[in-house]
């Protein structure tokens, strides 16, 4: 792959994760909250682990392998802690950009060491 391409894929990861946590927050912040739950202490935890999410691929700007692995890591806690929302589809953005820096980070890695 092209070092242009690489330019490339990583300002649409950044984008898409830019956009997704824009979009997260002001999910949250509005009437109708995603992370729903009866009890409080859950829900506490949820927006604890989703805030780490977010942390992770906000980090994943700088560096994509260690924001990657802890917006990966979030999601996982978050599903384990609600497994119901697995149903929200626009949802998998966040493991999908999590996934991808972390691919560009190898790429972009194999390519420095081949040169």
């Amino acid at each position: 792959m092209r070092t242009k391409s690489y330019k490339e894929l990583r300002w649409i990861l950044r984008g898409l994760s830019g956009l997704f946590i824009v979009g997260f927050l002001i999910g949250e912040s509005s009437g109708e909250p995603l992370i729903n739950n009866t009890w409080i202490d859950n829900k506490i935890l949820q927006l604890l682990v989703a805030g780490m999410g977010m942390i992770g691929l906000g980090l994943a700007w700088k560096w994509e392998l260690i924001g990657g692995i802890i917006a990966s890591a979030a999601f996982i806690g978050l599903a384990i802690i609600n497994p119901n929302l697995l149903e929200y589809g626009l949802l998998f953005i966040w493991p999908i950009t999590a996934i991808l820096f972390i691919v560009l980070w190898a790429l972009s890695r194999n390519r420095t060491e081949k040169n």
